[in-house]
Parts: structure tokens; C-alpha cells; sequence
């Protein structure tokens, strides 16, 4: 019985399905990593170990990663596409994740290969709006693409207003993934995304360049709260695939992590998503156990978004 209940992942990870390096799972994966449309990724960091052909990473985290780097519809959390997305794998032996006091700490499921970090996702853009005709006299009254800081979901790192933005005649202007006022120069990437009218109100909106900080905080909680709705949603018709997943065909993660500073600043949308996870995850693992599920923890704070199988 203790044998079942782990392999299921109650005590919070399951053993490691790994991929051979030379199969077309990996290739494919390896693919989306580049800078092209549909390849977000990047490692902070080292990449994954390859030894005697077999990489030690988990098939469910590709999969995981796979669907979310493709567009999707509103009811799987937004009806964009994640255009840039800092993958980590910390080089720990020991679980660097809080442990209840009557648990020995745990192998690392990042060092394992069952685990992941995202440290940071999609940008923040901004536009410089012309006020009137002084504002540039190289593009007459037309706006421009001014800025583009990728989002932190790390609590050490903020966003600092670091280009010269001091133009009277000139509007600075910033939104999560879309730059508004329709630049001219990026007309196709000047289009807001539409998130799920559960986390909607997360989103910081529009804002001035010079409040770039608070509102990259801000920005940091919308993207974890939109990647955790993603992933709890992964099983759903519509959303990794057309007729959804069921029973070993489904790959919602064991453990959704967040980190503590995101759910402190998350008010009552913590609440909702708790509510949501204990419909989403199997075998009321929201509910029973610890160390499955939706959670939180603070040792999270300086390294990102975590999640593992």
C-alpha cells in the first residue's frame, strides 16, 4: 500500500521517467529553446544531465513545458503565447523546500529530474507616444517601441526605469506583454492577451515607465497566478489536448509551489485558487495530503515558481 500511494505521488513526487537523448520527445524539446516564436525557453544556469544517452528529466515535465509554451484558449488561463521563459535546475542534492517539522528533509525532485523552477516569464513592453510634434522629429507623431524588460518572479530582482525617459513631449508608456498605443513598429505585438477572469485582476494594467518597479512586482504575481492556473487546467478539454486527459494520461503536476511573496501579495485570489486546486488535483490531494497539491513556501522567494512530478 505505501508502495501505491507513492507511486502516485501522496507523499509529493513520483520516480523519475527519464528520455533517451536521441528521441524525438527530447529533440523536439530541446527545439524550444531559441528565440523564434514558440520557443520560449532558457536555462538559468545548467541544462538538464545527459549521461549514457539518457537525459535525467522527467517526460511529464516536457510535456508540462511543452504545452505551455503553445497558445491556448481563455479557459486554460489566457489566449496568448509565453514569449520569453527562465527555466532553472539548482544544483542541490537536499530539497531546498521547507519541510514539516516531523519530515526528514527529501531528496531534491530538481535534482532528481522530476522537478523544475521558473524564474521569470514573458516581458513587461512599454511605448514612447508622442505628446506633439517635439517629442522625436525622427517619427513624426507616431509611437514606438521604447522598452522591453522580461517579467522576475524572484523577490530579489526588480525592474528599474533605467532608460532616459525625461521628454516632456513624450508619453512613457508600459502593459504586460503587449505594447500599447500601437507603435508603429510593432503593430502585430501591440494586441493584449486576454487572461481568465480568474486571475484578470492581477494584471497591473497599463502604467508609466517610472513606475516600472512597483508594477513589475505586480507583474511577477499575475504571471505566477496565470502559469499555476495553466498547469492546474493542463488536464481540461481544450487545453493540452482536444479531448483532455484522463486517468495515467494526466499530467497536472504532484506539487504546485508557489512562492510566499506572490501569495502575500495575491489577496483574495490565493483564496479562489486554493478552492480552485481542490477540484483540479486527483485524489484529494489538495485536501490530504502536505506535501501534494497547491502550496506555498517562502524558500521560494529568491528562486521561482516550482512544480515536479
Amino acid at each position: 500500500m505505501v508502495g501505491l500511494i507513492q507511486s502516485i505521488g501522496f507523499f509529493g513526487s513520483t520516480s523519475l521517467r527519464s528520455v533517451s537523448a536521441a528521441d524525438k520527445t527530447w529533440t523536439d524539446f530541446t527545439g524550444l529553446f531559441s528565440s523564434k516564436k514558440g520557443a520560449p525557453y532558457n536555462w538559468s544556469g545548467k541544462a538538464p544531465e545527459i549521461s549514457y544517452g539518457i537525459a535525467k528529466f522527467d517526460k511529464r515535465l516536457i510535456r508540462a513545458l511543452t504545452y505551455l509554451a503553445k497558445p491556448k484558449q481563455i479557459k486554460c488561463g489566457w489566449n496568448g503565447q509565453h514569449e520569453k521563459i527562465t527555466l532553472s535546475i539548482e544544483d542541490t542534492v537536499m530539497s531546498s523546500l521547507s519541510n514539516p517539522p516531523d519530515n526528514l528533509p527529501s531528496a531534491s525532485t530538481v535534482d532528481r529530474g522530476v522537478g523544475i523552477r521558473i524564474a521569470s516569464a514573458d516581458e513587461i513592453k512599454c511605448t514612447k507616444i508622442p505628446l506633439n510634434e517635439y517629442c522625436d522629429t525622427r517619427v513624426l507623431m507616431q509611437a514606438e517601441k521604447f522598452d522591453a524588460k522580461e517579467i522576475p518572479l524572484v523577490v530579489n530582482k526588480v525592474l528599474e526605469a533605467d532608460k532616459p525617459h525625461y521628454n516632456p513631449d513624450c508619453e512613457y508608456v508600459c502593459a504586460v506583454d503587449y505594447y500599447p498605443g500601437s507603435p508603429i513598429d510593432a503593430l502585430n505585438e501591440s494586441i493584449a492577451p486576454q487572461p481568465n477572469s480568474a486571475i484578470v485582476s492581477l494584471n497591473p494594467g497599463e502604467f508609466k515607465y517610472e513606475d516600472i518597479a512597483e508594477n513589475g512586482k505586480k507583474a511577477g504575481v499575475y504571471k505566477t497566478a496565470l502559469l499555476a492556473y495553466e498547469l492546474m487546467t493542463i488536464d481540461d478539454k481544450g487545453c493540452e489536448t482536444q479531448d483532455g486527459n484522463e486517468g495515467y494520461k494526466r499530467v497536472i503536476p504532484t506539487a504546485l509551489i508557489l512562492q510566499k511573496w506572490v501569495t502575500d501579495k495575491m489577496g483574495n485570489g490565493w483564496r479562489d485558487l486554493k478552492d480552485f486546486a481542490e477540484a483540479k488535483f486527483p485524489f484529494r490531494f489538495q485536501i490530504n495530503s502536505r506535501l501534494s497539491g497547491l502550496s506555498f513556501d517562502h524558500l521560494l522567494d529568491e528562486k521561482g515558481l516550482h512544480f515536479n512530478y
